[in-house]
């Protein structure tokens, strides 16, 4: 420690100076740098100590006291050199700093360019910026860390490339399974930089679906088996499963309306309504169908009517067969009438069925004129056989007493029974 006025040296834990007389000033600093500036502080105090004591030593202790007073320079020298020795080492650490500082501004740069790049997914160019950030800091773990992550989003981008190409080619099985192993390890990752990857493989997993479903549509042949595909794309993205949607729609229309046609034929109205409102299930307010619907109707009106007309002129004919059945069952043929020479009427006939029906117990009733037309008697006979069939043929006979004159003999009457 030295006077601060003359510059002498001064003992240990003196008060004034043995050389001036001046109080002795003791400083207290407080140091708040780092220990490589206290080590710096430390080597400039030995450096000045140094140096002084050799200046001391060489010259003679009177001659350095007329020396110091000759050049009050002399008295200021413990003080400049440890100033200009502090500028000197603060200057270093400044240009050290402000050259790392520089630094690490340059590679957090290329760093959040990289990421920029990456969350557009231009990993190339993101992967060239992290290798030239790491040449200028190799032990930032950041970058590491970075450049890891951008080469699991490089590795994830090829297998969906992968596995788009599968699905162009119509492999579904080894698109699902690859992409099945993909979404595996994308559920360990949750950084921002994987999210389009979620959404990517999510996408993928519904062209699968779809393009399954619409190879095999052509092998499905029900509307069963076609709403049940159209329950699976129901929850899938509308955008994107609408063209398939439409397509099966279309198919359950053309094969309800072919099975509609054929229950038509075969007037199977309750069956074609049937068809129609289960296509309608799954085609909801199709307009072919609802016109198909209209035309079942008509027909089924059409055919309720003609089946009515026909029921009436069932029974319009079954009333008029029942009226000739009763009232012209028999036909009278071959009806002949003679007077014999003792003066008897014999009068003989033929009567064929007619009717539909069988008919019985059939009874002539007759009635007996002279040549002026004046009534004489009347009388009956009945057919033989009993029974007769549609078409077949009985006859009768009958005698009157008496009679001694010509006569006419008309028939009044013919009775039966229906069977």
């Amino acid at each position: 420690m030295y006077c601060h006025k003359c510059g002498e040296k001064l003992l240990e834990e003196s008060k004034f100076c043995s050389s001036c007389g001046s109080e002795v000033q003791i400083l207290i600093e407080e140091t708040t740098g780092s220990d490589n500036e206290i080590m710096t502080e430390q080597m400039e105090e030995a450096t000045i100590e140094t140096s002084i004591d050799s200046e001391v030593e060489t010259i003679d202790e009177p001659e350095r006291q007329q020396e110091i007073k000759r050049n009050p320079f002399m008295r200021l020298l413990p003080i400049i050199i440890p100033v200009i020795s502090l500028i000197i080492v603060a200057s270093g650490l400044s240009y050290y700093y402000v050259q790392e500082k520089e630094l690490n501004s340059k590679v957090l740069g290329l760093k959040a360019s990289a990421e920029e790049l990456a969350l557009k997914r231009d990993f190339n160019q993101a992967k060239k910026l992290l290798e030239k950030a790491q040449a200028d800091r190799p032990n930032y773990i950041a970058l590491q860390d970075s450049m890891t992550m951008i080469e699991k989003a490089m590795e994830y981008e090829a297998a969906l490339i992968d596995v788009g190409e599968n699905i162009q080619k119509t492999a579904f099985d080894v698109a699902s399974k690859e992409l099945t192993s993909l979404r595996e390890k994308l559920n360990k990752e949750n950084a921002p930089l994987f999210d389009h990857f979620h959404q990517e493989v999510e996408n993928s997993a519904t062209k699968i679906t779809i393009g399954t479903i619409k190879k095999e549509i052509n092998e499905l042949t029900t509307v069963d088996q076609l709403g049940g595909k159209l329950s699976i794309l129901a929850t899938l993205p509308k955008d994107s499963a609408s063209v398939v949607e439409k397509e099966i729609v279309n198919k359950i229309v053309q094969i309800s309306s072919n099975d509609v046609e054929s229950e038509l034929t075969k007037k199977q109205f309750s069956e074609a309504f049937a068809i129609i409102n289960k296509g309608l299930q799954f085609a909801v307010n199709d307009e072919k169908l609802l016109a198909l619907k209209s035309r079942v109707e008509q027909d089924k009106l059409a055919f309720e009517q003609a089946e009515q007309r026909k029921i009436e002129q069932a029974m319009e004919a079954a009333a008029q067969e029942d009226l000739k059945n009763r009232t012209a069952a028999v036909h009278v043929s071959d009806f002949a009438v003679e007077v014999d020479e003792y003066g008897d009427l014999y009068l003989a006939g033929n009567v064929k069925n007619v009717a539909t029906t069988t008919i019985s117990s059939i009874t002539i009733y007759y009635t007996v004129y002279d040549v002026n037309d004046r009534y004489l008697s009347n009388g009956s006979t009945s057919v033989y056989p009993y029974y007769l069939e549609p078409g077949a043929i009985g006859s009768f006979e009958d005698i009157y007493y008496g009679v001694y004159q010509d006569v006419n003999v008309e028939i009044d009457n013919i009775t039966w029974y229906l069977n």
